[in-house]
């Protein structure tokens, strides 16, 4: 067996503008939110979307636009007037256990390289070793600085900024702070009041080039206004959904197309429409299917035996423990026969008439089954009447019910 370089990358968020795909519309949305920003007229945003749908992916753009805004201006049909888009970018991923301070300090301490002098370093070390937590007891954490207050570390945190945009202002058009996975911290640690407060601050300190992006999953916004009702006024939401056909395709002949040209890959038609269908429009799901469909690969021609044998390592090892607790987690009887059912269907998107005919009960008396998957995050409804599976993977490991869990295939059959 020879060894090769998997282009496709199911689990990194994509960097390089080149191999990313789709989202024309929502891209034209942030570089007009940063072209505005630049021009002295913040706007704030969140971008929201199901897991595996490409937010990070998305968010990572701002670099390419940052460092060769050019070719991405250029392939998108936007002309910017010269306006060069000379942004720092301080990005902290949010984490489960952080509090505000945690992830205050966290987006100064990623300051980009480009604008590290020591006069720099100094501004925002101030602030850094005002705020950054301790460990005191193992596995316990405290903060150098005590306080409840989301006014104190706002501006605090805009004072800091202000000393930083002085410095820098002269070559540079703003400055942007990304908080990654922002529902994670959304309810507990105050950090939409953080927000609120801070927003406020930085246009009565003069600061209207400074933006905040959060990125966080379906939800995230009603979460963060348990904290603050009013954080809605301030960020525009660019909800991110699945692809469509035509972008779900680009995805993978982008990817294929970085192979080095001394060993091309190509995919068959068949191939590439299964994929279409099996991924349901998340980018995540594409680049599983496909890398593993690579690795099996031998003639440099990905064609229905490389994706099936890709589809039984995902369902059957890579993702077996997962998928198995999304099935239990749908419950027993009536509940799992719905999504055997939906399995079995031709298309992703499944009728709920095919759903009742299929288990032999009239769809009116479904509706409370239908709404206790949905809430427990198993399907989603497309439209009305009309339901897919959340993830797309499990409606492949439960048509190998047979072969993976055989006890609760039966359960099909069972009247």
């Amino acid at each position: 067996m020879q060894l090769k370089a998997n282009p496709f990358r199911p689990d990194k968020p994509i960097d390089n503008f080149e191999l990313f795909a789709g989202r024309a519309h929502e891209l034209t949305v942030l570089i007009r939110s940063m072209f505005n920003t630049g021009h002295g007229n913040a706007r704030h945003m969140i971008v929201t979307g199901p897991r595996g749908i490409g937010k990070s992916s998305f968010i990572n753009q701002i670099h390419s636009v940052t460092d060769n805004g050019g070719d991405v201006l250029a392939k998108l049909g936007i002309d910017a007037g010269g306006f060069r888009f000379r942004f720092p970018v301080f990005k902290c991923r949010a984490r489960k256990e952080f509090s505000t301070e945690q992830v205050v300090t966290a987006l100064l301490e990623a300051m980009p390289t480009k604008i590290s002098s020591e006069n720099i370093r100094s501004i925002v070390g101030d602030f850094v070793g005002q705020w950054k937590p301790k460990v005191t007891v193992p596995g316990l954490l405290t903060l150098e600085h005590q306080t409840e207050a989301a006014t104190d570390i706002g501006r605090e945190f805009v004072r800091t900024v202000s000393n930083l945009w002085s410095a820098i202002k002269d070559e540079r058009d703003g400055i942007i702070f990304i908080i990654d996975e922002i529902d994670t911290v959304a309810e507990s640690s105050g950090i939409a009041s953080f927000l609120k407060v801070t927003t406020e601050e930085l246009v009565d300190a003069g600061l209207d080039q400074v933006v905040f992006y959060l990125v966080g999953v379906d939800g995230a916004m009603e979460h963060l206004m348990q904290d603050h009702p009013s954080v809605a006024r301030v960020f525009e939401n660019v909800e991110l959904r699945p692809m469509n056909r035509s972008e779900s395709r680009e995805v993978v002949h982008r990817t294929l197309n970085s192979v080095p040209r001394s060993r091309p890959v190509r995919i068959s038609d068949e191939s590439l429409e299964w994929v279409v269908d099996t991924a349901s429009g998340y980018p995540s799901f594409i680049h599983t299917l496909c890398f593993e469909a690579f690795e099996y690969d031998s003639d440099s021609y990905l064609d229905k035996d490389d994706f099936d044998k890709a589809a039984d390592e995902v369902v059957s090892r890579i993702k077996r423990a997962e998928l198995g607790q999304l099935l239990r987690a749908a419950g027993a009887g009536d509940y799992r026969r719905i999504l055997i059912a939906m399995a079995q269907c031709e298309s992703t998107l499944v009728p709920l008439a095919y759903i009742g005919t299929e288990i032999g009960r009239p769809s009116n008396e479904l509706s409370s089954y239908m709404n206790s998957l949905v809430k427990r995050g198993i399907i989603e409804r497309e439209d009305r009447a009309i339901y897919r599976f959340v993830d797309p993977l499990l409606r492949l490991y439960v048509q190998k019910l047979d072969v993976l869990e055989p006890t609760l295939s039966s359960l099909f059959d069972e009247k």
